[in-house]
């Protein structure tokens, strides 16, 4: 049985890379998935271009259009909590896209064991080299948050293993969600949950990482980056669960 996929795409001012962006979702040679678009009170156009496209395709989806601007952390937390319970995630930036068109065939041949997360290699628009995850035996002992991120790009889960983090991994010190850095709120706690035995680095290059959007956080917000990362490290590490 084919698994079920959720492909969300957090979406803010990016009307520039909507096409591709869609266009690789829509393109998918699968049949049991579901697109949520979220756009997030952008300024230029980006959620009438992506219900333009969308009211052409024939694939399930859902679009919504926030009426101000929440950040990456909240609407991934709100809306991936109410996905259906045997799902697995795909988050695809608004800006960037999926590789190929049988990206989803291939994760779900990843599924077909025990795997309850998996995070992959990505190609960068600029300089079109691949970046592989190196998580060796060594990297799993001992604190993982005090060792270099390997959770990138496409980093897809079991709906049921990100509904264990706690909300307040995904605030800051004033009670807000974060603003940036949202991938690594989510990532560690379910790597450190999941462990080796339930992670899957995939050496196969599933999605493009664009490096031309001038209002990306590392160019546009790289201190607060840098901070939350620092904050996020230093929290508790998550105990590593035998099942879900």
């Amino acid at each position: 049985m084919k698994s079920h996929f959720s492909v969300l795409v957090p979406a803010y001012n990016c009307v520039s890379w909507v096409q591709s962006n869609l266009g690789s979702i829509i393109r998918q040679k699968y049949d049991n998935y579901q697109l949520i678009y979220i756009d997030d009170a952008s300024t230029d156009g980006t959620a009438a271009k992506a219900k333009e496209l969308l009211q052409n395709s024939n694939i399930d989806y859902k679009l919504f259009e926030n009426s101000f601007n929440k950040g990456k952390a909240n609407n991934l937390h709100h809306y991936i909590n109410s996905l259906r319970d045997d799902t697995i995630v795909v988050v695809v930036d608004g800006d960037d896209w999926l590789a190929n068109d049988h990206v989803l065939n291939f994760l779900d041949s990843q599924y077909s064991d025990d795997t309850w997360m998996t995070c992959g290699s990505y190609i960068t628009t600029d300089t079109k080299s691949i970046v592989h995850p190196t998580t060796t035996e060594d990297y799993w002992s001992g604190n993982i948050r005090n060792k270099s991120w390997q959770f990138s790009h496409l980093g897809t889960f079991r709906k049921k293993l990100f509904s264990k983090i706690k909300r307040k991994d995904f605030l800051d010190k004033s009670g807000n969600y974060f603003s940036t850095t949202s991938d690594q709120a989510m990532m560690w706690p379910m790597a450190e949950m999941a462990g080796p035995a339930h992670f899957k680095p995939l050496r196969e290059a599933l999605y493009v990482y664009n490096r031309s959007n001038p209002i990306s956080d590392d160019r546009a917000h790289r201190r607060d980056q840098l901070q939350t990362e620092a904050s996020i490290r230093s929290r508790k590490p998550y105990q590593r669960l035998e099942n879900l």
